[in-house]
């Protein structure tokens, strides 16, 4: 089994996506993800409609990709590095269930 490639993963504070060789992944907190793949986001409906969110959305319907970061704190979501980029499946977002969507094979992992 071979290892996933390296990537340079470039965001920035505030923002929900993040440059990946040219593309704008959208990045999604570790703290939301579970073991078995799963992952949701229960966004507040007034979050929801911010253009940040709409802009992690759009990335998300763009590419099958998306960039995981590591989570200093699980009340702040500071980041503290990238787990890496994962390929999903079975995205779904609304205001009422917040993000939710399935991981189903690591992509690449961050350049140190």
């Amino acid at each position: 089994m071979s290892k996933p490639k390296l990537v340079k993963i470039v965001g920035s504070i505030g923002s929900y996506t993040a440059d990946v060789d040219g593309c704008q992944l959208g990045v999604i907190h570790q703290t939301f993800y579970r073991p078995d793949g799963s992952y949701r986001h229960p966004f507040l409906k007034a979050d929801f409609e911010s253009f940040k969110v709409q802009n992690l959305i759009s990335a998300l319907k763009k590419y099958d990709l998306v960039v995981m970061q590591r989570d200093k704190d699980p009340e702040t979501l500071a980041r503290d590095g990238y787990v890496g980029v994962f390929r999903f499946k079975d995205f779904a977002a609304d205001p009422d269930n917040g993000l939710s969507l399935k991981i189903t094979a690591r992509y690449a992992d961050p350049k140190r």
